[in-house]
């Protein structure tokens, strides 16, 4: 695979304005201050921090679903912001995400098939109807669930089975690069080595790129290749993962290590 970026994250700021109060002026929040990060075709970048430190405010601006105040996104050398409206929405097929909980992620009222077939709709894949719905089969299938699946509800599915729905439904338009925001965090452990496998076996199978946004450096080892550690909003360690894991720099970095479960202290990779 090529290591030339699909995405290219230069200088990337986000402030928020604060409201004032008795005795406290208003006030700018930065949120995400000066980050920068490639990641490479058929590649994962992990980014890793605890709540608050900005890792998801970076990936909803770089989904274009919260606006920066500076720095700017490039898939494949182009600026996002430079895209026409056309082409920004043909870009919508290309970049999609996985959120972290899979029971607020879907529409209650559709059925799996309508779910699935909602993007095809929008960006006019498929000849016919008929034709979606056998990409949708084919969908749910490569996400390990029965074709069945398609005509029921969310609620009669666990955790589990709709974040693979809802894998199944990012990867109804063919994208290329995903956006996954905590999605394990949700999930039982049992549960998440599946989603994770799940992830991994497609990426091989699609040649799929991965922005994996997460607080659990225990599920980073398993899926990411690079690691970039954010520290109030801005990265303060960045690396391959046996660089990070092996020889940590900073003491937040070997404080977030130091908090991943496990029986031996010894042992922190994961298997499956």
């Amino acid at each position: 695979m090529s290591d030339a970026p699909i995405l290219s994250v230069k200088g990337l700021r986000k402030e928020f304005g604060q409201r004032g109060g008795f005795l406290k002026p208003k006030g700018l929040k930065v949120a995400v201050d000066d980050v920068s990060f490639d990641i490479p075709k058929g590649k994962t970048l992990a980014l890793v921090g605890e709540s608050g430190s900005g890792k998801s405010t970076v990936g909803l601006m770089i989904l274009g679903l919260l606006e920066s105040t500076g720095g700017e996104v490039l898939f494949e050398g182009r600026s996002l912001a430079s895209r026409s409206a056309a082409d920004r929405h043909r870009f919508r097929r290309e970049m999609q995400v996985v959120f972290q909980d899979p029971y607020a992620s879907l529409n209650a009222r559709m059925t799996v098939r309508e779910a699935v077939t909602e993007g095809m709709r929008i960006h006019g894949i498929g000849a016919s109807a008929a034709e979606r719905d056998d990409r949708a089969k084919r969908l749910v299938e490569q996400v390990n669930l029965d074709a069945s699946a398609l005509d029921r509800y969310p609620h009669e599915f666990s955790g589990g089975q709709r974040q693979r729905i809802a894998i199944a439904r990012a990867l109804s338009v063919e994208p290329r690069f995903l956006v996954l925001d905590e999605p394990t965090s949700a999930l039982d452990v049992s549960v998440q080595s599946q989603v994770l496998n799940l992830l991994r076996q497609l990426q091989n199978d699609f040649g799929l790129s991965y922005l994996f946004v997460t607080h659990n450096l225990g599920v980073v080892e398993y899926l990411a290749d690079e690691v970039c550690v954010m520290q109030r909003g801005r990265i303060v360690e960045r690396g391959t993962v046996d660089e990070v894991f092996d020889s940590p720099k900073q003491e937040y970095t070997a404080r977030l290590l130091g908090s991943i479960p496990s029986t031996d202290p010894n042992v922190r990779r994961l298997t499956g």
